[in-house]
């Protein structure tokens, strides 16, 4: 009898495990499909099969999706050799995003991160300060670009590798790093301006711009050009705040400059259209914070930190297939109604804009802005 019930105990778990195995089996299933479906919006950008077929199990191992593995050869030729842009992949990353979260108080997060290397000829790397670990290590440093959108979603839709410089003349180490011949020593400033550029020619509907890193605050250089531009912005910065509550600037033409205590010590800078209130401040500060949930998140989920690309435009094309795999673990999660609506561009109509003077596509850009950026058809 005892025998009969272990028996019928070993069974029971037996069908338990097959049971859950299955499960997963079906759930890994929809999972890749749901994958596959999203995917289609870049397979026109690689005009053969093999890296394409590379490019989706990448994606798949980035985020563990049970899929046929890349080989190491089909990996390094997806990331070095084969024909592919980067860049175009990108941008239909960045309008994929834009579709599903747009909206009109959503924020472009300015962050960056360091990536360990253990040598020296890995592309830019070198005994450097990252901002956001506030320490110095022998770093690779990229700086991303993120749209924190409707419900707190929040991902990447721009990429950028940090070139010290010391490797403007070290033609020995860019030769072996594949570094073009036109990449010069590029600061964080000049790196950060040119990715809020871009979102501004695509028109990207958002109405700051935010970082929670003290360092973007204390750059005079960025904040001019941000004003310049006319974009809102709430930057962290190290200075103490000077007050425990917030002061008003003067007014020029029609924005005003605030200095805000900033909860941990420092201030927040902030730059607004006047009438702006102060819990929309803080609400925009408050966004800044999201990049500590995705640097965890795409680490973690979608193999942000597991490479090893030595070349500077295998760097790019790692970076760009984990913005899509983070870009789909994030979609994914999002509600149904997140559809994306109606556009509104940096600088719109609201509480944050210059107003609706110049109309680009289905987005509203400031005179400033439009003056930068004509207004052009939707690409």
């Amino acid at each position: 009898m005892a025998s009969t019930t272990r028996n019928h105990g070993h069974v029971q778990r037996g069908l338990r495990h097959k049971e859950a195995g299955a499960a997963r089996a079906g759930h890994d299933g929809v999972r890749s499909a749901e994958l596959r479906r999203r995917f289609r919006r870049l397979e026109n950008l690689f005009n053969r099969t093999e890296p394409r077929d590379q490019a989706f199990r990448y994606v798949c191992d980035l985020l563990a999706l049970p899929a046929q593995k890349c080989t190491e050869d089909g990996r390094n030729r997806l990331l070095t050799t084969a024909r592919w842009d980067e860049d175009l992949v990108r941008d239909r990353i960045r309008d994929m995003v834009v579709e599903n979260l747009s909206s009109p108080d959503a924020a472009l997060v300015i962050t960056e991160e360091g990536f360990v290397k253990n040598g020296h000829k890995s592309a830019g790397v070198e005994r450097q300060y990252c901002a956001s670990a506030e320490r110095v290590d022998n770093y690779q440093i990229g700086l991303f670009l993120l749209y924190a959108g409707k419900s707190g979603s929040v991902t990447a839709i721009d990429r950028e590798l940090l070139l010290p410089p010391s490797w403007a003349g070290d033609a020995l180490r860019r030769a072996a790093s594949k570094i073009p011949a036109d990449i010069r020593a590029r600061d964080r400033e000049d790196l950060v301006l040119a990715m809020i550029d871009r979102a501004l020619a695509a028109h990207v509907p958002a109405g700051w711009v935010v970082a929670d890193t003290p360092w973007y605050g204390d750059s005079a250089r960025l904040r001019t050009a941000l004003e310049a531009r006319r974009i809102p912005y709430v930057l962290a910065c190290s200075a103490a705040a000077g007050s425990l509550t917030a002061v008003r600037g003067e007014e020029v033409e029609g924005f005003v400059r605030w200095r805000r205590p900033r909860p941990g010590g420092g201030c927040h800078l902030a730059f607004a259209r006047g009438g702006t209130r102060q819990e929309e401040l803080m609400e925009a500060a408050r966004k800044g914070a999201t990049r500590r949930h995705y640097i965890d998140s795409a680490r973690r989920e979608a193999g942000k930190d597991r490479y090893a690309a030595r070349h500077w435009r295998a760097w790019y094309r790692h970076m760009s297939l984990v913005m899509f795999a983070h870009a789909h673990l994030t979609l994914s999660r999002a509600r149904p109604d997140l559809a994306g609506t109606g556009r509104q561009g940096l600088a719109g109509p609201g509480p944050c804009g210059a107003g609706r003077v110049a109309r680009g596509g289905d987005h509203w850009l400031s005179p400033a802005v439009a003056q930068i950026h004509p207004a052009r058809d939707a690409a």
